[in-house]
């Protein structure tokens, strides 16, 4: 995901008018009509229960997740399914308990997903930042922990659905057609 991306949806979303809003809610609506699946696991892990502001820059993130990965597709994104979320979840699942066992391993799995997604961790964790920076005493931090773990899932399942540009090379493992 390129930094222009990022940085054209920051600048797009940071106006604090009603357009921006009107934007936010429009890409929220198209999240939920073009990858249902992936909204059901987002108000899964979401409960109302959640601590508001956790909860509302949670929505913001995975909207604008979803837009920058739109934006950068060079066609539509396929859709999600629930086994690809489910694979996803798992996936860092593993990978978590395996860093865990291991306490020399200097790598998060933060890390991981940050390698093939450099800008679009360091845009979840700039907003994370300044989320907890500003609300410091009133912000749950097990719920943004969450927030934070959920968006990671997003950002490696929608990693499988993106389109491959015309002309990338097919991998080694895939049926030739």
């Amino acid at each position: 995901m390129p930094e222009s991306t990022l940085a054209a949806l920051e600048t797009t979303f940071s106006a604090a008018d009603e357009r921006a809003r009107q934007l936010a809610r429009a890409g929220h609506e198209r999240l939920k009509a073009e990858q249902p699946a992936l909204a059901e696991y987002l108000a899964q892990n979401w409960s109302p229960s959640l601590d508001a502001t956790a909860l509302a820059l949670g929505q913001m993130l995975a909207v604008a997740v979803f837009l920058a990965f739109e934006a950068f597709s060079p066609s539509p994104l396929e859709r999600l399914t629930a086994e690809t979320l489910g694979a996803a979840c798992l996936g860092l699942d593993a990978d978590e308990e395996l860093r865990r066992s291991d306490p020399t391993d200097p790598l998060d799995s933060e890390d991981i997903v940050a390698i093939e997604q450099p800008a679009l961790v360091a845009f979840i964790n700039d907003h994370l930042g300044r989320t907890l920076e500003r609300h410091a005493d009133s912000v749950d931090v097990d719920d943004v922990a969450l927030v934070f773990r959920t968006l990671l899932v997003e950002i490696i399942a929608l990693s499988h659905v993106v389109a491959r540009p015309p002309g990338h090379p097919v991998a080694l493992d895939e049926p030739l057609t």
